[in-house]
């Protein structure tokens, strides 16, 4: 949130607590952040659609919304196998517009109040390509491209969206939203876009991932070497190795030390398992120990050397600030087991914490800490309006609210991401009514037709009650996501009682978390239903969760 956003909702609350005689309480320590992706809706849409769509993406009051930077959309002759000549780590030296689309979306976003993600994704342009690269795998959506030129491309990124770095206002930008009654009577007023000619900086982005999927076939290819000692080598991993310090050297040289970087973006159904994956990446053995030889070769590692001068050879796997892993478990609740056991879910989230603080930790590099996890990728996908998912919609609103809890239980989890705010369409290059035309993500909180689905309202205002039965102390869980958090918030827990219509006040509840957390225990005396209400200054209107059944 924006100063104006954090001392209108600190005058707020201050107002409200000397009014109704209310002590302050402390705010609590946990701070999981909420991120949402939908490059469709902004990176692929207009500007109008993109101000839209992040409007609505702030409502829901997500901290951060994730963006693809696409290489290929801003590299100058992207499907030429000769490179340009050009300065790639220079923004200037791109096509004019090329960066039109990620300028007017910072900008947005910021008028917003909402934080930015920049993901350094594929596909990377022909030219960059190394010769000879084999292209009888995967898609070419995911060549590996040469390392020297992935680590220009970020440093380019890098430097445009450092805070620093000017820019001349093409056209007029969309005003802020207007400014409500009550910031008004507090005097708050909304800042205005800088004017069209005035040159005016980028704002800065502060977190990053690097690459997606790289252990999926068409995300990171070619994944088979030629075969050494009878067997073919896997070659994700060490390529993987190499962007990671290429972008970890761009970022450096671009002024972004300090900010959240991320490596891993990991999927489940990979051609190496995420712990696979993972051990390989870090060129160590099933008990943590350095691989030499044939294992080595195997997974693309060096066969020889020592452990220090492989963490100073690879700084981007050592100095980066944590993991980030893509946690779906598609039709099975986060609380269930998915029927593959190499997957990394909600559920099994430990194993790959124990494992990547193992991996580290056998090279010295742990200090005492744990690795931060970033779950950066996850979703649901729903019937309706996909037919062959078995997954309801109210089941998915079920689920995201008890995923949201289960990972809020778990302090080493830094963020959790809803991956689309409005379903995918079908593939309509497939025939109708088949698998493959269904083959696209139903994850969002939208449908197709613009319509909110029961996860909208379940995201918006989550509740999870972990044991739904009524008595002397029913543990609730919620979180006011769209609440201003610059100080406590106030809710009101309310029961309906089972055969009547009629909700009554159950119990007073203060998101005192910088997230609008709140985690409470309540009386309740019979079977029933339970929601949590909350009240929204900006529309006027109260906001309620799903409803719960209480048994």
């Amino acid at each position: 949130m924006d100063v104006r956003r954090r001392f209108l909702g600190a005058a707020l609350a201050a107002c409200a607590l000397v009014a109704c005689g209310l002590p302050a309480r402390a705010l609590a320590s946990h701070a999981q952040q909420s991120i949402l992706m939908d490059d469709n809706q902004l990176i692929y849409a207009t500007p109008a659609h993109m101000l839209q769509t992040l409007e609505k993406i702030s409502a829901l009051g997500v901290d951060r919304v994730k963006v693809s930077v696409v290489w290929s959309l801003v590299a100058p002759d992207a499907d030429s196998t000769q490179r340009p000549s050009f300065d790639a780590t220079d923004p200037n030296a791109y096509p004019p517009g090329a960066w039109d689309r990620y300028d007017i979306l910072v900008r947005d976003a910021s008028e917003l109040g909402l934080k930015v993600y920049f993901q350094l994704t594929p596909p990377a342009p022909m030219w960059a390509l190394p010769p000879g690269q084999d292209n009888n795998q995967g898609e070419p959506l995911g060549r590996a491209p040469k390392t020297s030129e992935f680590r220009q491309f970020v440093q380019a990124v890098g430097r445009r969206y450092s805070g620093n770095f000017g820019v001349q206002v093409q056209q007029q930008q969309p005003p802020p939203p207007p400014a409500n009654l009550l910031s008004k009577l507090l005097g708050g007023q909304a800042q205005p876009p800088p004017a069209p000619g005035q040159m005016a900086p980028l704002p800065r982005v502060d977190y990053w991932g690097i690459w997606n999927e790289p252990n999926f076939k068409s995300w990171l290819n070619p994944y088979y070497g030629a075969r050494r000692n009878g067997q073919r080598v896997l070659l994700q991993p060490g390529l993987y190795r190499g962007l990671t310090d290429a972008a970890w050297q761009g970022l450096q040289k671009s002024g972004h030390a300090g900010d959240t970087i991320l490596i891993g973006e990991i999927a489940n159904d990979g051609i190496l398992t995420p712990l696979d994956f993972i051990r390989a990446l870090y060129c160590v053995s099933n008990r943590y120990r350095p691989l030499t030889g044939a294992a080595a070769v195997h997974v693309n590692c060096p066969t020889s050397g020592t452990r220090g001068r492989f963490v100073a050879q690879h700084p981007g796997l050592f100095k980066t600030t944590g993991f980030a892993h893509h946690p779906y478990s598609f039709n099975k609740p986060p609380n269930r087991p998915f029927p593959d056991r190499t997957w990394i879910t909600i559920f099994n989230i430990s194993t790959l914490e124990r494992v990547l603080d193992q991996v580290v930790g056998s090279y010295g590099q742990l200090h005492g800490r744990t690795v931060p996890l970033y779950l950066t990728e996850a979703g649901y996908k729903t019937n309706p309006p996909n037919p062959f998912v078995g997954t309801t919609q109210a089941e998915q609103a079920n689920w995201i609210n008890e995923s949201d809890y289960m990972t809020w239980k778990d302090p080493r989890i830094r963020a959790n991401t809803q991956f689309l705010l409005v379903d995918d369409g079908p593939n309509k290059l497939a025939p109708v009514g088949t698998h493959s035309y269904w083959r696209t993500f139903q994850t969002g909180l939208i449908g197709l037709n613009g319509s909110p689905k029961p996860a909208y309202a379940a995201f918006r205002i989550p509740i999870w009650l972990p044991n739904a039965r009524h008595g002397a102390r029913v543990t609730v869980w919620g979180q006011l996501r769209p609440a201003n958090r610059a100080a406590p918030q106030r809710g009101e827990l309310q029961f309906r009682r089972r055969g009547s219509r009629s909700w009554g006040k159950l119990q007073a509840v203060t998101a005192n978390s910088s997230e609008g957390y709140l985690y409470v225990h309540v009386r309740i005396r019979s079977a029933g239903s339970v929601r949590l209400q909350w009240f929204d200054f900006r529309s006027g209107h109260f906001d309620y969760s799903r409803t719960v059944t209480v048994s």
